[in-house]
């Protein structure tokens, strides 16, 4: 597709979108020193609890001269202002421009390619100040870093975000269970042949939001990553296996995973908030590459950052899948530690059967929504007080659930049956049309709410 004007603001690289974040007082600096075991990760998920800004540590234990930034999409404003849009306008430029598909180009010389390190120097127990996260974790884990690999068959490589555990200085496992890097690595090894990978840490913003963005299987994410920043993403070859990564990144690690070539991994608090083990791949490392200052970017599990991005990717995906066959449908939010599993939908007046499809069909059309709760587009569904002021004033679980056992559920829940089956329900928490009077919400008016905020947005605190 032609690449179209670009009105909006591209960031390069992390370093340029952590300036700008820094200029407009939505990261601080820390200069205490702080233990990547436990310390830094226990502080991001209490930023992001606080709707907190991003913050860059200076000074790392164990590690004199790294620095590590997190939290750096806990927020929807931040989100926003790597997509260059107001708060308001992200979902509908996130849809509209990932449509779009802008390859990328080759370049020779690249800031990630400024430090390369083989044999005995590709240490990662001493190159990265990687976190370990929670109190039962078995070492350190990569949770945001973008693994890049290629299709044995068609030659085309994409990329996705897989959870990687630090084995040893050269020696990792990750878990491949979701397309479509799970699909190369069948791909390879039934043909005994080894996959390659090299696994990314620091992109440019939009395009950690491409890595976790699905699209049909043959196509390359990268491209994804260009149509959201409206113009190519630059990619270098990488020096001991054939694929590229992003040039502005700040570190790479180069492996191959070698056939039926597995470990235990784990113990390990995954993003669904429960401690999980298993049998994964091992990645065997044959190069670290980095810039001369590399930024370690952090990503704690079951945090805000984790439920921003799902909320962005998978529920912005679920909308526009839900608003084709049911227009009335309005938005939607997933609630935040559910893991997708929450959603709530709102709609503008329809007939009570058509309610009742959309809210099977939200139940059916995504294994991970395990709950649906449908409420009136009077309703502001990021807000926890109204939803449930919702449920309490319009609901009746006699006349208003919808339960549907047996269906396929995912491998994250704890309480779904060994072949994946669980029991949804969805919960219609909407007023009929001919009683509004009796169920209309109590507010103030419209123009008054808009001269409060702006005397408030001068006195109170950033949110």
């Amino acid at each position: 597709m032609a690449q179209s004007p670009r009105p909006w603001t591209c960031y390069e690289d992390l370093q340029d979108f952590v300036n700008s974040l820094k200029a407009t007082g939505d990261l601080i600096e820390i200069h205490e020193s702080a233990d990547p075991r436990f310390e830094i990760g226990a502080c991001l998920k209490t930023m992001g609890e606080k709707n907190g800004p991003a913050a860059l540590f200076r000074h790392i234990v164990g590690f004199p001269g790294k620095k590590i930034v997190g939290n750096v999409m806990g927020h929807r404003r931040r989100l926003a202002k790597a997509f260059g849009v107001p708060e308001d306008g992200l979902v509908d430029h996130y849809l509209q421009r990932k449509r779009d598909r802008i390859p990328s180009i080759e370049v020779k010389e690249a800031p990630i390619k400024q430090v390369t390190l083989r044999g005995d120097d590709a240490n990662l127990l001493r190159i990265l100040p990687a976190l370990i996260h929670h109190e039962k974790d078995a070492s350190p884990y990569l949770t945001c870093a973008v693994t890049f690999a290629r299709d044995c068959e068609t030659g085309r490589q994409s990329m996705g975000m897989h959870r990687i555990q630090i084995q040893s200085h050269q020696q990792m496992g990750i878990c491949l269970e979701t397309p479509p890097l799970a699909r190369f690595l069948q791909k390879a090894w039934e043909r005994s042949r080894p996959l390659e990978a090299a696994v990314v840490i620091g992109p440019d913003p939009l395009v950690l939001v491409a890595s976790v963005t699905w699209c049909p299987e043959g196509e390359d994410k990268i491209e994804i990553a260009g149509g959201l920043r409206g113009k190519p993403v630059e990619m270098v070859q990488c020096e001991s296996v054939d694929l590229r990564v992003p040039a502005h990144a700040q570190y790479v690690i180069e492996g191959r995973i070698h056939p039926q070539e597995v470990a235990p991994e784990g113990i390990f608090g995954d993003s669904s908030g429960i401690y999980v083990e298993a049998q994964s791949p091992i990645i065997r490392v044959t190069s670290v590459s980095h810039r001369k200052e590399p930024i370690y970017q952090a990503l704690q599990t079951w945090s805000r950052e984790d439920d921003a991005l799902f909320d962005l990717c998978f529920g912005s995906d679920l909308l526009e899948e839900m608003r084709r066959p049911f227009p009335f449908v309005r938005d939607l939010y997933l609630i935040p530690g559910t893991v997708c599993g929450h959603v709530i939908i709102s709609v503008a007046p329809c007939s009570k059967p058509m309610l009742r499809n959309a809210m099977v069909a939200a139940l059916i059309r995504n294994p991970f929504v395990k709950i649906a709760t449908f409420v009136d587009n009077d309703i502001d569904i990021r807000n926890q007080s109204e939803v449930a002021w919702a449920v309490t004033t319009r609901f009746q679980a006699d006349r208003d659930l919808v339960i549907v056992p047996g269906i396929q559920g995912t491998d994250i829940d704890p309480s779904a049956s060994t072949e994946g089956a669980t029991c949804k329900m969805a919960l219609d928490a909407t007023y009929m049309r001919e009683q509004k009077r009796r169920f209309e919400k109590i507010d103030v008016p419209a123009e008054s709410q808009k001269r409060v905020a702006e005397i408030l947005k001068k006195v109170l605190p950033r949110s």
